[in-house]
């Protein structure tokens, strides 16, 4: 026989005359009935979608103010750029100049300059009338509105004036003629008194012969 199937009665022997020690068995652990288990989950699952609901509600109120300040700030963007636009339309040379018309400035072609601190003038003041340098004088609409009201004002009254003066003059020719023919008319009265005057002293003269 081989020694791989050899007896080990004697290790068996061995085994058998040793006694392991006797201990107490605790006691099982108690299990959770089932319906508070389910009880549990269920408000956990209802709480975890509660907590999505907030959650997503919340992330759409939150991409609702972005859209909305988003929007707010394109406005104030193109505000902003409208502002700039008239900004530089009102410091436009061109602009400066037309205001400062409006104020009753006038371009002066004889400055003088203010050396500060010192306070010296650099060349002779000279006061202006206002039309020495009529190129530069830009004028306001509302200064060219009055122009040309004046302007037109100006022709009507020049108009009417000559008007009257056609009038007064057709009066006076008109007075003229009528007076000639007065003159005349008192002329001929006269010339026909005096023939009749005649023609009396000749008829009265016939008879006393």
């Amino acid at each position: 026989m081989s020694a791989l199937w050899a007896p080990i009665a004697g290790r068996r022997d061995a085994g058998a005359t040793v006694r392991r020690p006797l201990h107490a068995v605790a006691k099982p652990a108690a299990r959770l009935a089932r319906f508070p288990y389910l009880l549990v989950l269920i408000g956990i699952f209802g709480i975890g979608m509660a907590g999505l609901l907030m959650l997503n509600t919340t992330l759409q109120g939150q991409a609702f103010q972005s859209r909305t300040l988003n929007r707010q700030a394109t406005e104030l963007a193109y505000a902003q750029a409208d502002l700039e636009n008239q900004l530089d339309a009102l410091a436009a040379p061109q602009e400066l100049a037309r205001r400062a018309s409006a104020l009753g400035m006038r371009p002066n072609p004889y400055p003088a300059f203010l050396v500060l601190p010192s306070g010296k003038v650099i060349g002779k003041p000279t006061p202006v009338q206002g039309h020495e340098v009529p190129a530069f004088i830009v004028k306001t609409p509302a200064e060219i509105a009055a122009e040309r009201a004046a302007k037109r004002a100006r022709a009507e009254a020049k108009g009417a004036a000559q008007a009257a003066k056609r009038k007064q003059q057709k009066a006076e020719k008109s007075k003229a003629k009528q007076a000639k023919a007065d003159q005349t008319k008192a002329n001929r009265t006269k010339v026909d008194q005096s023939t009749g005057t005649t023609r009396k002293g000749t008829d009265r003269g016939g008879r006393r012969h």
